[in-house]
């Protein structure tokens, strides 16, 4: 796909999804100091790096004016960002790195937040999905179609050589609701992050996880080229607070991470974060995912890591062309942190 025809497809799908609650505001807002970050699903405390700077006054503290905004699927993140209806977001970069190379986005990534994969396949006890081989001839849910969590699935079954045609996808939610669809049969599993896994386990579901590292970057905040050269100062000032952020988080004992917690929820409305043994575990497991590289480069792009990640999604056959593009940026990670 050529790069006119991706911003083609990418300003439809922005025409069919939008709008966002409050996101036109800040859209035709062009000047210096303000961006929109989307995540690729609802809030959740996998966020907090973001949602916590923001709460916490750490954007404010940069001069940044930026407004935090859900969104529906990995694949949403990319093609808004690309089409300028929002100016960052959180993406999977497996779905980021094919889209970059197949349809030739102009996004690009600007940090690493989960270094590696934070997806699981969620079953049931009784029925338990344990290796890549038990998914063939299963019927599976998954958030969205060509998404982040699809495209991680497509990555482990090509890499344990289970053909993907044989894994049914079923639309399903990534929340714990979604394991009634388990019950009654529909799907034998469901992609789900590690809120949703830790969410099932303290509400007692009986289910098995089994956790989705495909060696490729997990997830990553991503830019569209030209706005990112314009707005330079405004990503240095939303990096460096996201780091600020993401490095207290990571610090904090218990005590400090409940307050941290309920502070978030007084703004934004986050599943399961009124529980404290289920906030405090879901913190844990996210922080485990930042800091998985290096605790102190946390956010930065491992350089070995992505030419790892590309080199598997070439092998898997999912880059389907060879590209001279760059596929991640640290020059606003260490104009940050320099």
């Amino acid at each position: 796909m050529k790069r006119r025809e991706f911003l083609g497809s990418a300003a439809a799908a922005a025409a069919t999804l939008l709008p966002l609650p409050g996101l036109v505001s800040v859209v035709h807002a062009q000047g210096k100091g303000k961006l929109t970050f989307l995540t690729p699903s609802s809030f959740s405390l996998a966020f907090s790096p973001v949602l916590y700077a923001s709460v916490a006054g750490y954007f404010a503290k940069e001069g940044l004016d930026l407004k935090v905004e859900a969104g529906r699927g990995a694949a949403q993140v990319v093609q808004l960002t690309a089409a300028k209806q929002v100016q960052t977001g959180r993406t999977g970069g497996a779905n980021y790195m094919m889209a970059r190379v197949n349809s030739n986005a102009p996004v690009i990534a600007i940090a690493t937040i989960a270094q590696r994969s934070p997806f699981a396949v969620i079953s049931s006890k009784d029925a338990p999905i344990r290796t890549p081989q038990d998914l063939a001839g299963k019927a599976i849910g998954v958030q969205s179609a060509g998404g982040s969590m699809e495209a991680t699935l497509d990555l482990m079954l090509m890499r344990a050589k289970v053909d993907p045609k044989s894994v049914r996808r079923e639309r399903v939610a990534d929340s714990a609701a979604s394991f009634g669809m388990i019950q009654s049969k529909r799907v034998q599993g469901f992609l789900g992050n590690a809120s949703s896994a830790i969410r099932l386990t303290a509400q007692n579901f009986p289910v098995s996880t089994m956790q989705m590292d495909d060696g490729v970057p997990g997830q990553v905040y991503v830019a569209e080229e030209a706005e990112l050269a314009a707005n330079k100062d405004a990503y240095v000032a939303f990096l460096r607070a996201a780091y600020r952020s993401a490095q207290e988080l990571i610090a904090m004992d218990d005590a400090a991470l409940q307050k941290a917690v309920a502070l978030m929820r007084g703004k934004y409305d986050i599943p399961g974060s009124d529980n404290t043994p289920i906030a405090l575990a879901d913190m844990r497991a996210n922080r485990e995912l930042w800091a998985a590289a290096n605790p102190r480069q946390v956010l930065r792009c491992n350089e070995a890591q992505w030419t790892e990640g590309e080199s598997l999604l070439r092998q898997a056959g999912l880059l389907k062309q060879p590209t001279t593009k760059p596929l991640y940026t640290n020059d606003i990670w260490e104009a940050a942190n320099g």
